[in-house]
């Protein structure tokens, strides 16, 4: 019996008469696929949280088609393995199977092409879903300037998807792809594909009538979703099928796996070996490496990384930026929040002027005009951190920070990845907890969320303020250093010295855990495009309101009416 006799295809979702298609963009980090997304639907995305999950959803329509096309950004991902939230959410909406998400028309994989081989592992996946697939190979000006020369016309019948080459960040390429998206019901679907053995897909198809005999559900047992137990040991879909089938669910897995085993069969490098050897066999003829002209793009990052990612010089340039961030946060910020200040004030005396005495007087003012100023007083430093963080990332440097505070961190028991969300905390710790939710593995999401908040965040200012200026004297040291801000940056620090130390505590006692590896892609400098840049802030700034402010905002009226009443 042939692989191909025992997979079925997977039919496009086929949209009804006057339904809008949607398209899914899929894609590794670092692969300009949410520069690619706001190319395609000109910055018109809408933002929210697919349902039951906290996993960010993006849509946006198809930019100046011939007919309505709604285009999806999945979360960014380097496989369909499903170790997280966001991975798992991309596997159930490209299968169909995600709770109030309709399965995509097609689906457009943005892969690097200057890191072709890599990108391809997530590709393959996707096209053994059988959907309608699009390979955009962006980055097209990087992989030349790297000497390397792909043939598209070639991949493209070799992989028998249409595959484009583009470069988002000038637009090259982009029209031609939008063209085929504006009829994705007849994009063609990969047919028959597979990376397997034979005897793989005898053991995969025997194990997918055992899960339905304890119960699993049958939107379960796709082929694909049924392999990934057998391949990665510990995975969110092997723990959602023993939730669904219990034990006997359980003991189809572990045999299952022990059949393979016994065979010879290494399951834990089984599918990167099976698919890279295809990638190899296949798309490798497909691509021609050529002497670049010049010094490339990744050798002008390593020159660089020598000096920015040095145990001492790169930690040195590090505290330096960090430095400058947090200067920047709080002089840039405060005339915009003295101003928001003054005019939350204001609002407040003239509503209060044309009210009498009472409850409702104190309510709009001391309540709901108070919430809101406390709300808005905060988004300038919002918006300032998150402008840094934004160029930092389009940049490359953000990833290289990463990196250096793995060191730090990795003593605490977490990783790299726990970076950002600490950062964001010292704006408000409300976005760095939503920000641990890209951290795959739950303990380590955990052990962030509960140290963000002892961050000293900017709602701590005005106390740090008020108590240097009562006691530390404004002397300066050497010179040029005032005595009262080295106690201001001295006290941002004191949240550092009682954040590490926590985490260390946490993952010994109730979130004991091995010290999670860290594999982090470190993408090539690139010069930072404004209009992506400003449109993250204005995204991050609007979640911060949105989510943020309304429970602020909430809180403050509570607050008022329990000093309000009784009286």
């Amino acid at each position: 019996m042939s692989e191909a006799a025992t997979v079925p295809r997977r039919e496009a979702a086929r949209s009804t008469p006057g339904e809008t298609p949607r398209v899914a963009l899929i894609g590794n980090p670092n692969t300009g696929k949410t520069t690619l997304f706001n190319a395609l639907t000109g910055h018109r995305a809408r933002v929210g949280n697919y349902s039951g999950v906290t996993v960010e959803k993006r849509e946006g329509p198809l930019r100046k088609a011939a007919r309505p096309v709604t285009l999806v950004d999945l979360p960014g991902t380097y496989s369909l393995s499903a170790h997280s939230p966001d991975e798992l959410v991309a596997v159930q909406l490209l299968l169909g199977i995600l709770r109030g998400e309709k399965p995509p028309a097609a689906v457009v994989v943005v892969a690097d092409a200057s890191n072709i081989e890599r990108n391809l592992f997530l590709t393959t996946q996707v096209m053994e879903l059988g959907l309608p697939t699009v390979l955009a190979l962006n980055m097209a000006d990087v992989a030349r300037e790297n000497g390397l020369e792909i043939d598209t016309q070639a991949l493209s019948r070799t992989l028998g998807v249409p595959v484009v080459e583009l470069v988002a960040r000038t637009g090259e390429g982009v029209r031609e792809l939008a063209g085929l998206l504006e009829a994705p019901e007849e994009l063609p679907a990969p047919r028959d594909f597979h990376v397997y053995t034979e005897d793989f897909a005898a053991e995969r198809d025997r194990l997918a009538d055992r899960l339905r005999e304890a119960g699993v559900p049958e939107a379960w047992l796709q082929p694909f979703l049924v392999s990934r137990p057998l391949v990665e040991a510990a995975g969110m879909v092997e723990q959602l099928a023993v939730e669904a089938g219990g034990g006997a669910a359980r003991r189809a897995v572990d045999e299952g796996r022990a059949a393979l085993e016994a065979k010879g069969f290494r399951l834990r490098s089984l599918e990167a070996a099976a698919r890279y050897r295809w990638i190899r066999e296949h798309a490798g003829p497909c691509i021609t490496e050529t002497s670049p002209k010049g010094a490339t793009s990744l050798q002008f990052s390593d020159r660089i990384d020598a000096v920015l990612t040095h145990r001492v010089w790169g930690l040195a340039v590090f505290v330096v930026l960090m430095a400058l961030v947090f200067q920047a946060i709080f002089s840039w910020s405060a005339p915009l929040m003295d101003l928001i200040e003054e005019g939350v004030g204001t609002a407040g005396e003239s509503v209060g002027a044309m009210l009498p005495e009472g409850p409702l007087r104190s309510f709009i003012v001391n309540g709901v005009i108070a919430g809101v100023g406390a709300v808005l007083v905060f988004l300038p430093q919002i918006c300032v951190l998150f402008l840094f963080i934004a160029l930092l990332e389009d940049v490359g440097y953000m990833a290289r920070a990463a990196f250096l505070m793995d060191r730090l961190l990795s003593r605490a028991g977490l990783s790299g990845r726990s970076f950002i969300p600490m950062l964001s905390s010292f704006a408000c710790a409300i976005p760095g907890i939503m920000a641990a939710r890209s951290i795959e593995n739950p303990r380590d999401r955990l052990a962030t969320i509960l140290v963000a908040p002892l961050m000293s965040c900017a709602a701590r200012l005005p106390v740090y303020t008020l108590f240097i200026a009562a006691f530390i004297p404004p002397e300066r040291v050497l010179g040029v250093f005032n005595v009262q801000g080295l106690t201001l940056l001295a006290m941002y620090f004191v949240g550092v010295a009682v954040a590490i130390p926590m985490a260390f505590l946490l993952k010994r006692t109730l979130l004991r855990q091995k010290t999670p590896s860290f594999l982090i892609e470190l993408p090539p400098y690139r010069r930072p495009l404004v209009l992506n840049v400003l449109h993250r802030v204005v995204e991050r700034a609007r979640e911060f309101l949105v989510r943020a402010g309304t429970i602020i905002l909430a809180a403050s009226m509570v607050i008022w009416a329990l000093s309000y009443y009784p009286r």
